[in-house]
């Protein structure tokens, strides 16, 4: 019986530092995802997310794909910008991220996995 109570508190100790290191390392850096979008446009509400049908049209999740660096680089494609995408530089303040594009600031919110921010009545989240 102590030998399977020993096995028992060994694995649930071991779980729990795995749980522990994977919700100490998230950082903004990596590669970041589109997962959904909601929002006013023009004075209509709109809700898209991955695997939902626009016109006809299938939502990825490469609909919008942010790559961070550790160099305090960014770069940005979204499906309705074409082939080239946007660059610009990170960086935290304050406990908050704001990514800058061409002198235009966004300020981006880190919730464990997700990353989001707001911008004319959109909210975008992205996951890693």
């Amino acid at each position: 019986m102590k030998k399977v109570l020993a096995a028992v508190v060994s694995s649930l100790a071991a779980v729990i530092l795995c749980v522990c290191f994977a919700a100490c390392s998230t950082s903004i850096t990596g590669t970041w995802k589109f997962h959904k979008a909601s929002g006013a446009v023009q004075g209509m509400e709109v809700n898209y997310e991955v695997g939902k049908e626009i016109n006809g049209v299938k939502i990825t999740e490469d609909f919008v794909v942010l790559t961070i660096n550790e160099d305090n680089t960014f770069e940005i494609k979204m499906a309705m910008m074409g082939d080239e995408p946007a660059t610009g530089t990170w960086e935290e303040k304050d406990g908050k991220y704001y990514l800058t594009v061409e002198g235009e600031s966004v300020e981006m919110t880190l919730n464990g996995a997700t990353l989001s921010f707001e911008q004319e009545g959109m909210k975008l989240e992205l996951k890693k």
